[in-house]
């Protein structure tokens, strides 16, 4: 296929000659057979592959995006390669400075240590998930068996911060809850998986801090290192300058890594169902479901003292 093929594409679709599908095809034969034109041989071939998913994945919203008066389509499908390309060989220099930075943490074992890494239980992290297959539920049914189970103030407490902490609930704890207050297990699990369902824009906020955390630790560690192999002694002045300026960013950046982690350490963005969704899964207004976590919390500040060891 030549340049000029290539330019008839969009001329084609239109005229209803070829499909979208056979577009994206001979675009993706145009590529591999004339790899040359676009550089692609200086890279290896996991980089070519890519490419070939990448046009097979976006080739349809290449053709939708295409304007023909801004120029010819050859052109325009070379530009998408080319920044394609850049955008992968940035992906892979950050990803080796990345793990270079790690290598390097590896050996600091002591300084590992200083910043008490160590003493992180990794299996408390893990999210426990219900094992059980999602079956939607009419919330009128769970209020209704609510009413008839009859509960007491202290029963209907328990089911109020089940629901609330149903993203932190094993099977197993669920089973106990069932059995416990003689529900129907086949009725709570729908019922447990809806209060995760309406967690999935707190738990996107979530990631979005960590990754900020994570930032800041990532270039804070990155910094300490580079000021750790500049020597003073050996510093013009114009090294020196930049030397104050790499340690300011590394105690902003450490600013900001311990700030956050004593945010998340308070319970910062816990992820729980809004005090409504609760209220309308039990049938009962806001302020009673308000009533009962302060009523829980009262209770728990009552036994702290004992369960504290001596």
């Amino acid at each position: 296929m030549k340049h000029s093929e290539i330019n008839g594409i969009p001329c084609k679709i239109r005229q209803g000659l070829i499909t979208e599908k056979e577009a994206v095809y001979e675009m993706c034969n145009f590529v591999n057979k004339n790899y040359p034109v676009f550089g692609i041989q200086l890279y290896d071939e996991d980089l070519r592959q890519d490419i070939m998913l990448d046009v097979m994945e976006k080739g349809r919203h290449i053709l939708h995006m295409y304007n023909p008066e801004l120029g010819d389509f050859f052109t325009y499908f070379y530009c998408f390669i080319c920044t394609f390309i850049n955008s992968r060989t940035k992906k892979q220099a950050a990803e080796s400075v990345r793990e270079h930075v790690n290598f390097s943490e590896c050996i600091l074992e002591l300084e590992e240590k200083a910043d008490k890494y160590n003493k992180i239980d990794y299996t408390s992290l893990e999210v426990p998930k219900v094992p059980y297959s999602y079956k939607r539920i009419d919330p009128k049914a769970f209020q209704q068996a609510v009413k008839e189970l009859s509960l007491n103030p202290d029963e209907k407490k328990v089911i109020i911060l089940a629901l609330k902490s149903s993203y932190y609930l094993t099977d197993d704890q669920i089973k106990r809850i069932c059995k416990l207050y003689n529900i129907d297990k086949e009725s709570f699990y729908p019922l447990i998986q809806h209060c995760k369902n309406t967690l999935c824009e707190k738990m996107e906020t979530r990631q979005k801090y960590i990754k900020r955390r994570n930032y800041a630790y990532f270039h804070h560690k990155r910094c300490s290192s580079i000021i750790n192999q500049l020597d003073d002694n050996n510093l013009t002045y114009k090294l020196k300058c930049l030397k104050e300026e790499i340690e300011n960013k590394e105690k902003k950046h450490y600013k900001n890594w311990n700030k956050m982690n004593a945010s998340f350490e308070k319970g910062f963005l816990y992820l729980r169902p809004s005090t409504k969704t609760v209220a309308n899964l039990m049938g009962i207004c806001e302020r009673q479901v308000n009533y009962y976590l302060q009523s829980a919390k009262r209770d728990y500040e009552k036994q702290e003292p004992k369960l504290k060891p001596s």
